[in-house]
């Protein structure tokens, strides 16, 4: 499995120090971030304000990365994969169809999320190494650590860089659908939106997992449940 050199970071809760910038939700403004099946804008999971000093993802000059998906429509059913061009989004990779997702995945869900500004901060050691165990099926998840818990941890957070915790280490791979070469793992999402009480997606044991291609500046987006 292939990653980008970087320590990770996670959402800083409470009184953790953040020490960059994130927004969970909120409506991409890019031209062509809409879904080819329905016309309707992409959700945007997130956008993180890229930064030499913390999370940076190889390849991609853009000031921001914008974390794209769609649970309203066939996206969600296959790998899906867009393109930074230009200043704009091409979706080069998507499962076709729209099928019915009226009350799917909860009823009344929206079509733009709230934007909510969060900082993050870099994962601690101790937390480096309990996601390690927890990946590696090495520790008891109700197993308490000096200041982190795995049970906390085994839940899917959001995480953008490092190696975060996965929800199936066996398929949590991707090639580029442009140049066919190994893509690196870039970032994790989780439930969590901070303005509704659901979430995404209304399960927190659902993950979607953002790979990049540097050469081709491709970001794909596969879904796992446990």
């Amino acid at each position: 499995m292939k990653f980008i050199n970087s320590p990770g970071y996670i959402v800083a809760e409470g009184s953790e120090n953040a020490s960059h910038e994130a927004y969970i939700g909120g409506r991409c403004p890019l031209p062509g971030a809409v879904s080819p099946n329905t016309g309707v804008p992409l959700t945007q999971f997130a956008r993180v304000v890229q930064s030499s000093d913390g999370f940076e993802v190889p390849g991609f000059d853009e000031p921001e990365l914008h974390l794209l998906y769609s649970w309203k429509c066939n996206i969600h059913k296959g790998d899906f994969s867009y393109r930074y061009i230009n200043g704009s989004i091409k979706i080069v990779e998507y499962a076709s169809g729209s099928d019915d997702y009226e009350d799917f995945p909860y009823p009344n869900y929206p079509e733009i999320f709230d934007e909510v500004s969060v900082g993050i901060r870099r994962l601690k050691d101790e937390e480096v190494a309990v996601i390690a165990r927890l990946n590696a099926l090495d520790v008891d998840p109700d197993y308490k650590f000096s200041g982190a818990l795995p049970s906390l941890l085994s839940v899917p957070q959001h995480q953008f860089g490092g190696i975060p915790y996965l929800l199936d280490t066996g398929r949590a791979s991707k090639d580029c659908p442009v140049c066919k070469k190994e893509m690196a793992l870039i970032a994790s999402i989780g439930n969590k939106n901070y303005s509704t009480d659901e979430g995404f997606v209304g399960n927190d044991f659902v993950q979607v997992l953002y790979f990049s291609c540097s050469s081709c500046k491709v970001v794909s987006a596969l879904n796992f449940s446990d």
